[in-house]
């Protein structure tokens, strides 16, 4: 090198240090550069927005770099939104939103020198629509969760594109991979029967056009199909029994397919879904709720006809009271300031309290924002004197140490839409907001079943209060989840549902009230830049949804889900396999229970949520072997048969409908029987036999019921009572349908008020978990309204709204109450706790009244936090004699710290009705307890276990969830099937401060133990109850199927009376319509007044006057007499055993419409021991069209209808190959006894109903007896058998008398039978003549054989078969040879009564 070039370069090298010294700032790059390119913010928009992140640093300039960045650009003109992410001494973190239009932008960005600077080239990409394409698109497909819907996807696209398209008739998902989810408004459907037009906008007026084929359903309606349509209640002026217990609609379908997409329209746009809950295909009930209005709405029936249009059935106008109770907004309120930290605010002049929940809503305004916390709490929370006709409320609030914004309270009553607030109290403590909270690091840790653990690590020189995660469901992080560290300096740990929760952005508060925001996705800070705050989704990378799955399959396919849950597995596979095996599939059930158990409420429709999934997922396995994916799962019980629609889940948006899949893909399932909905009341009594309450009626014919709680609520003075129902507490009855008393318990000796009860609460399960709710206040925890209505059991009642009402008239009646209940003493055992351990604490407290405190009437501790988080402690009466109470509570970890807990106490409630309670700012201006520190120690290590994961009896891998979990944590198991004898240790898999993963957990049907050990320390005991996974399933049709009828051809001419009578049913007969019955149609329902009651025995004698049919000169005397006869015992080969006649019978009156009678039968079994068995009998008379459901099988009951309900107890069988027989009696006879037929049939229903009927004849006038095939046994649903007994047993017929005895066979047993036959009287289109089956006939010279159809007058027989004893029993025993029927009915009953 010469020396030239040697100078020139040293010249160089100084230059360019010189050069360097001059650059006061240096700039780092933290963006994303993937997203530089991109599209517009939608489709057809012409603007694109891009976030850049970058850093700039400084040590020349004392106060570091400014605020505020320089931009030149090159390109289309950006607009520009900065802001600083975290800051220090020398170096600021920024990100800058530019927004442009379509072009390439070149963006440069510098603080004093536009040569020193950070370049980005961006691009806003223009789509050219004739390059995209619709690449993969399904036919339009229905679930109850989706309604309409298709999805589809676009070919062409490069990035992310949000689809705009005209508003209305549809909405566009956006899923993963450029698939979208197409949902269709349903109104379009019961309006258009064209092609629906989707359109994609574009700018300058573009679009991108495809069609959607108009819905096609597999299955379709008649109109034929549709019938009974019911209104609850049945006047079209309603008043509400409870707020939002809307009016409801049911109607029957006999097609034998079930029709999901049937529809109720409510005035538009309202539309609700009419939702199959109960019966058997082809003989299904549905219900749709309707819409609350205080004027007149239509209310229409829509549903798809063959043409695959849909049809519109006009119902009814409909006019509903909407009760929304009392209101708050004219109370007067105060605050009361104890001081910084603790306020009470007291609301006064309240009226008219009727057990409604008021939410508590605490806004706390901090540094240029603001956070609010909600708690909705009932009685008796804040309630401090006074009784429910006037009261007043107080309650303490607790605000964070030192908090430095302004808060503010204010309590809403969503019923009635009112609210108070109380003023802002100003800061009271002064923060310094430069002194800010910061996120350090951040990360998320995906665990399993599409939960993620997400850790961050936060500084704050005040002390964090919370971490604001703004999800679907709300979620608060509090110092409960801090694992490590303090709160000025700390990890939290928080286990999150990535599928389930949509992020935006997190705020940070610290306990002065200073409020940071994050958006997540970008830094967050300069400790850390190259973190950003974003949750890890569950991808499919390149996932093509119509290729890459390339099987589904599952162990058993048809399955039959009769009575029975079925455990599955369903196997998935896909074409380039080695892509997914690590990865998590949810499968989620979409039929209409396992919708509802997530509160899902797809009655209106369009009320799309894909939100709602969480605890009911089943997640997938990888089986090696087979390389291939299972999951587990269970199928509920006696659901909608047809095709089960599912979910396959890969990510919070990425999800696969079963209906867009092939049909080799689809899971089948049938079930003979349908049961949606819970148990309903069916009857219910005010003040029986003089004592105070209710006995109510349950019925669940299918699945039957589990258990109960009713909930009774006093209106003066808001005592309240809880009822736990359960069959095995049943004063009568079984799970299927039982009565149960429901009475208020009170001292007369007592002093006491005159108040009326209401019912508030319902809620009632059956057997496969569906529930029936009522609450006269429907509530939810953030003040929502939550409409359950098409669950409401009192749905049989809705036309007496005082049903839940009852009248308590005291006999010591306290007319003035001097005071409330006074508190005398209150003690708490600790006054600090370290609540990072497991802490208990008692409460101890003594009141006075000289009037004596309620009885059963427990007043409630409440704990509040500074987050008004409250729990609460039911206390117990340890001294009546004294009114002392006692509870015991354990605090949650975490609770209250750092902040303190403040105690209040309510809910004295003493015998003059009046109430009392104190706040916390009483108890402490009375010198008693009322605050429990908690930030002196808060240990962080010891282990709590909160939860688990879906842990199954199949054995596997166990997770648990908690707090405390330490590197040298151990974990042991004690299980039920060692007699939780001693705890095993396990093999820990993976281990996290809140989570802990263990391996190979033996498999078990038992609930187990789980414990963890860390540092020294022992957790709580954890119960995990595995899901029971049975893979042993058999077809229930392969062992005894129940009866069905065989089919029949239709009979009359014309065809089944005519079009205005009945339909043919090809393979069933003839179907009728109201009021027309018979094998034809050809008999008419006879309305009749309700006969007189028999207070002797369950026999019913029913006079009918002639006439109502052609023949309008009748003048004909006609009765008819039905009687329960006898019970005996027969052998295999039908030889009579034993004989039992009905002879003395104990009456009771359950309302004016139901009797029941009871009576006992004697005799020795196989030993020689004298045992009983008894025979409960209930008469139920129906005025009105009515459905009931016995042993699965839905039943129309014809006005003027008597149906008989049998029980019978345990009897004890000679041998086990016998069996018993219940005969029963009816016969008709007519006062006309010259020139009349009269005939007698009996067959096969033709209504779907699988019963057999029995017909007596006489001239134009018939009895007509159902007996289904059905009886419910040893709480069983088997097969019986009915037959005619006129040969062996000599009946009394001729011309003019017309009888017979019909024997129900019943198989042997060990604890208890019920039948249920039930009878109706029908007029005939034509008299008997000698054409007729079995007739006699007669003139004035001879007897004659008659000639007219089958068509008499009905008394159905459903339910009930122990009440026609005495009349058959002495025709058995006397005989009937030669006996006229009207001169001498009377002498046999006679007789048989002294018998």
């Amino acid at each position: 090198m010469n020396n030239y070039t040697k100078y020139s370069f040293i010249f160089l090298i100084i230059l360019i240090f010189n050069f360097c010294d001059c650059q006061n700032y240096q700039y780092f790059d933290f963006t994303d550069h993937s997203k530089l390119n991109t599209y517009a913010i939608n489709s057809q928009m012409d603007q694109c927005n891009v976030n850049v992140f970058f850093m700039a640093y400084t040590d020349y300039y004392p106060n570091g770099p400014p605020e505020t960045i320089h931009i030149m650009s090159k390109g289309p003109s950006p607009s520009i939104s900065q802001n600083v992410i975290s800051r220090n001494q020398t170096t600021v973190l920024y990100s800058v939103l530019l927004t442009f239009e379509f072009g390439d932008l070149e963006a440069t960005f510098f603080i004093d020198d536009s040569y020193n600077n950070i370049i980005y080239n961006c691009s806003c990409k223009k789509i050219n629509i004739t390059d995209l394409s619709i690449e993969y698109q399904t036919e339009v497909f229905y679930t109850e969760y989706t309604s309409f819907a298709t999805v589809f996807k676009i070919n062409g696209l490069q990035y992310p594109l949000m689809l705009q398209h005209p508003y209305g008739l549809y909405s566009i998902t956006p899923m993963d991979n450029y698939y979208y989810l197409l949902t269709i408004n349903s109104n379009y459907y019961l309006y258009e029967s064209n092609d629906l037009l989707i359109s994609i906008l574009f700018p300058n007026g573009e679009s991108l056009d495809f069609y959607l084929n108009f819905y096609k359903s597999t299955s379709t309606l008649y109109s034929d199909n549709i019938s009974d349509f019911k209104l609850y209640p049945e006047t079209k002026n309603y008043t509400e029994i409870a707020y939002k217990h809307d009016p409801l609609v049911t109607f029957r379908s006999v097609f034998s397919k079930p029709i999901p997409q049937v529809f109720l329209l409510s005035q538009a746009p309202y539309l609700f879904l009419a939702k199959p809950i109960y019966g058997t295909p082809g003989n299904l009930t549905y219900i749709a709720s309707t819409i609350q209005a205080s004027l007149p709405i239509n209310i229409s029936l829509f549903y798809q006809i063959p043409e695959n249009s849909f049809k519109n059935i006009f119902i009814t106008e409909l006019i509903t009271n909407i009760d929304t109770g009392s209101t708050i907004n004219n109370s007067l309120q105060k605050t009361f300031i104890y001081n910084k930290q603790i306020f009470t605010f007291e609301l006064s002049d309240l009226y008219n309290y009727d057990s409604k929940c008021y939410f508590y809503n605490g806004n706390y305004l901090g540094t240029n924002n603001l956070y609010s916390i909600v708690n909705g709490l009932t009685f008796p929370f804040g309630f401090v004197n006074g009784n429910n006709n006037a009261y007043k409320m107080n309650f303490t609030t607790l605000l964070p140490f030192g908090f430095g914004g302004e808060f503010s309270l204010s309590i809403y009553e969503p019923i009635s839409g009112t609210s108070v607030s109380y003023q802002k109290i100003p800061s009271l403590n002064i923060a310094n907001n430069s002194l800010t909270c910061d996120i350090i690091s951040f990360e998320s840790i995906y665990l399993n079943e599409f939960k993620f653990l997400l850790r961050f690590q936060i500084v704050s020189y005040y002390g964090i209060t919370l971490i604001s995660l703004p999800t679907f469901r709300p979620t608060l992080i509090g110092n409960e989840n801090l694992v490590s560290g303090t709160i000025f300096n700390g990890i939290w740990e928080y286990i999150y549902i990535g599928e389930e929760i949509t992020l935006d952005r997190i705020k940070i508060i610290s306990q002065s009230g200073q409020i940071k925001e994050i958006n997540c996705g970008e830094p967050f800070s300069i400790i850390n830049p190259n973190q950003i705050i974003t949750i890890s989704k569950i991808k499919f990378n390149g996932f093509n949804y119509s290729n890459d799955l390339s099987d589904i399959s599952f162990l058993y396919n048809n399955v039959n889900v009769t009575n029975q849950m079925v455990s599955n597995i369903m196997y998935i596979n896909f074409t380039n396999i080695e892509k997914y095996k690590n990865q998590t599939i949810g499968l989620y059930l979409l039929d209409s229970k396992s919708l509802r158990d997530e509160n899902f409420d797809g009655s209106l429709v369009g009320n799309f949520d894909k939100n709602i999934f969480g605890s009911k997922y089943y997640f997938s396995e990888f089986d090696p072997i087979n390389n291939r994916f299972q999951v587990k799962f269970n199928i509920p019980a006696n659901i909608l048969p047809g095709k089960l629609d599912f979910i396959l889940a890969f990510s919070q948006s990425l999800r696969i409908y079963s209906p867009s899949l092939p049909n080799n893909f689809q899971l089948n399932i049938t079930s003979s029987l349908i049961d949606i909905q819970g148990p309903i009341f069916t009857n219910i009594i005010k003040n029986p036999n003089g004592k105070f309450g209710w006995i109510v009626t349950i019925e669940d014919s299918i699945n039957g019921l589990d258990y109960g709680i009713i909930s009774i609520f006093g209106l003066l003075d808001s005592s309240t009572y809880n009822f736990t129902i359960k069959p095995s507490n049943a004063i009568n009855g079984n799970k299927w349908k039982g009565e149960y008393e429901v009475f208020i318990p009170y001292d007369s000796l007592s002093k006491c008020i005159s108040q009326q009860y209401i019912i508030k609460f319902v809620e009632l399960f059956d057997s496969q978990g569906n529930s029936a709710t009522f609450i006269k206040y429907l509530r939810t925890r953030d003040g929502s309204t939550l409409v359950k209505t098409l669950t409401n059991p009192f749905i049989n009642l809705l036309n007496d709204v005082n049903i839940i009402k009852i009248n308590y008239t005291c006999p010591n009646d306290v007319i003035n109450s001097p005071s409330p209940p006074s508190l005398i003493s209150f003690t708490i055992s600790k006054s600090s706790i370290d609540v990072g351990l497991i802490n208990t604490i008692d409460f101890n407290f003594q009141v006075n009244d000289p009037l004596g405190i309620k009885d059963y009437q427990y007043p409630i501790v409440y704990l509040t936090t500074s987050k008004f988080d409250v729990i609460e402690c039911v206390s117990n009466l340890t001294s009546k004699l004294t009114n002392q109470f006692k509870c015991s509570i354990e605090i949650p970890i975490g609770f209250g710290y750092p902040n303190g807990i403040l105690v209040s106490v309510y809910g004295f409630i003493n015998n003059g009705g009046f109430y009392s309670g104190y706040c916390s700012q009483q108890l402490l201006e009375m010198n008693f307890s009322s605050f429990i520190s908690t930030n002196q120690t808060y240990t962080i290590n010891q282990p709590y276990i909160k939860s688990s994961n879906k842990f199954s009896n199949q054995g596997g891998t166990l997770w648990i969830y908690g707090r405390g979990f330490g590197s040298d944590s151990i974990v042991e198991i004690k299980f039920k099937d060692t007699g939780f004898t001693s705890f095993i240790q396990q093999k820990i898999n993976l281990i996290y401060s809140s989570a802990i993963s263990i391996e190979n957990v033996i498999s078990t049907n038992q609930p187990f133990v789980v414990i963890v050990k860390s540092s020294s320390k022992v957790s709580n005991e954890f119960i995990i109850n595995p899901i029971i996974f049975n893979f042993n399933y058999t077809d229930p049709t392969s062992s005894s199927p129940l009866p069905t009828n065989p089919p029949k051809k239709c009979l009359g001419n014309p065809e089944c009376g005519g079009v205005n009578n009945g339909y043919c049913n090809n393979g069933i007969g003839c179907v009728c319509y109201t009021p027309w019955v018979g094998e034809d149609c050809t008999s008419k329902v006879i309305i009749i007044p309700q006969p007189s009651t028999n207070t002797t025995n369950p026999t019913i004698d029913i006079p009918i006057v002639g006439g109502g049919g052609n023949d309008t000169t009748d003048n004909n005397l006609y009765r008819s007499l039905i009687s329960l006869i006898s019970l005996r015992e027969l052998d295999f080969n039908n030889k009579q055993v034993k004989s039992f006649n009905f002879e003395k019978w104990v009456y009771f009156e359950i309302n004016n419409t139901t009797n029941k009678y009871l009576t006992t039968i004697s005799y020795k079994n196989s030993v020689g021991e004298i045992v009983e068995t008894n025979i409960t009998v209930v008469l139920q008379w129906f005025e009105k069209n009515d459905t009931v459901i016995f042993a699965g099988q839905t039943l129309r009951m014809n006005p003027s209808s008597i149906k008989y309900t049998i029980n019978i107890t345990s009897y004890s069988f000679a041998q086990n190959l016998n069996h018993l027989q219940l005969i029963m009696s009816a016969s008709l006879q007519s006062s006309k006894t010259d020139d009349i037929c009269s005939s007698k049939s009996f067959g096969n229903t033709s209504d779907g109903d699988n019963s057999n009927f029995m017909k007596l004849k006489v001239n134009d006038h018939s009895v007509y007896g159902r007996f289904i095939k059905r009886a419910i046994v040893d709480n069983k649903i088997i097969s019986v058998d009915n037959s005619i007994l006129d040969d062996s047993i000599n009946s009394d017929s001729n011309s003019y008398t017309s009888e017979t005895f019909i024997g129900i066979s019943i198989p042997f047993y060990t604890s208890n039978v019920l039948v249920d036959p039930d009878f109706s009287v029908l007029v005939d289109s034509n008299p008997s003549s000698s054409n007729d089956e079995n007739s006699i006939c007669t003139s004035s010279s001879s007897l004659k054989l008659s000639d007219a159809q089958l068509a008499g007058i009905i008394i159905g027989s459903v339910a009930f078969t122990a009440v026609l004893v005495f009349i058959a029993s002495y025709a058995i025993i006397q005989g009937r040879k030669e006996r006229r029927y009207l001169s001498d009915m009377n002498n046999k009953l006679s007789s048989m009564n002294k018998n």
